[in-house]
């Protein structure tokens, strides 16, 4: 069920217990409360404070996010998801932000604190546990491709540079944006270079590649590059994801015969860390129960 900020007026959001939820605009294709309350009902096994907690998924219009914030910290909510659009859009309104958060100018996750919300970003570690899951690759030494310059576009780049990657190379179709990404990049003192993003840009050997867009979310969404020019010893992974079915970029790699997988897993152990970012639990546990509860 997909709920708004009125909804918390109701008797289900009146209880003390330490509620999650995921934002969005839209939300409707997130499987969040999926495997956040699989995790949640194994959790209250041996968490009892964890009994009657529940994660939720509610849309919310960028321009109503700080009000919102507000009203969920008052109703004992202790931890947030963030998706399109609001990882940037948050960034002024909270009381302090994680390190990794605040060299990407995004966040994903948020901690209630006294006083305020504590961003966090996780999508970094969440991509690269599936790139391992999916090709046994990492990002320390790699060539890096990442295609956008939006909120999980930066997670992704700050947490491959921090990685240790060979190199780095942003495209995206908006110059603006993209200039803003490379720069920030830049200031914070790594290397990286921008490209424009179209079917055909020049993929190095061997590299890992990442669409950050959300080209892929609908279903008749084309594939986002042309895989026939693609290097066959490169990896392709698209965030975005669809219960029950591959994206039209990855079975278009496929069909090249390029290793190409969807955000399943991604999606699965970036939750997972967030969970254990609220609550302390035992992140590999974690990984597995979202994991199995979303394939």
């Amino acid at each position: 069920m997909i709920y708004s900020p009125q909804d918390l007026s109701l008797e289900e959001f009146a209880g003390p217990e330490p509620k999650f939820a995921v934002f969005g605009h839209p939300i409707a294709h997130s499987l969040s409360p999926q495997m956040q309350n699989a995790a949640l009902k194994m959790l209250a096994k041996i968490r009892p404070d964890l009994a009657k907690s529940k994660y939720y998924a509610f849309d919310i219009e960028p321009e109503k996010l700080p009000d919102a914030l507000g009203q969920f910290l008052e109703k004992k909510f202790l931890g947030m998801n963030l998706t399109i659009p609001h990882k940037e859009v948050v960034l002024p309104f909270l009381k302090e932000i994680d390190g990794l958060a605040e060299s990407a100018k995004a966040c994903n996750t948020l901690l209630a604190s006294d006083g305020g919300w504590i961003g966090f970003n996780t999508d970094g570690y969440g991509l690269e546990g599936a790139l391992n899951l999916a090709f046994g690759r990492r990002f320390k030494g790699a060539d890096v491709v990442i295609l956008g310059a939006g909120g999980a576009a930066r997670g992704a780049a700050f947490y491959a540079l921090k990685q240790g990657c060979s190199s780095l190379a942003i495209a995206n179709r908006s110059k603006d944006r993209l200039e803003r990404l490379v720069g920030d990049i830049v200031a914070a003192g790594f290397k990286c270079a921008g490209l424009a993003l179209s079917p055909d840009i020049k993929i190095p050997d061997s590299a890992i590649v990442v669409n950050a867009t959300s080209v892929g979310l609908g279903f008749s969404d084309a594939p986002v590059l042309d895989f026939s020019k693609f290097p066959k010893d490169a990896v392709f992974f698209d965030m975005p994801y669809a219960k029950g079915r591959q994206t039209a970029s990855v079975r278009a790699a496929r069909a090249e015969g390029i290793r190409a997988e969807s955000g399943l897993a991604m999606l699965a152990y970036q939750g997972a860390k967030s969970m254990n970012i609220w609550t302390g639990a035992d992140i590999g546990e974690l990984e597995n129960v979202m994991l199995e509860a979303i394939l």
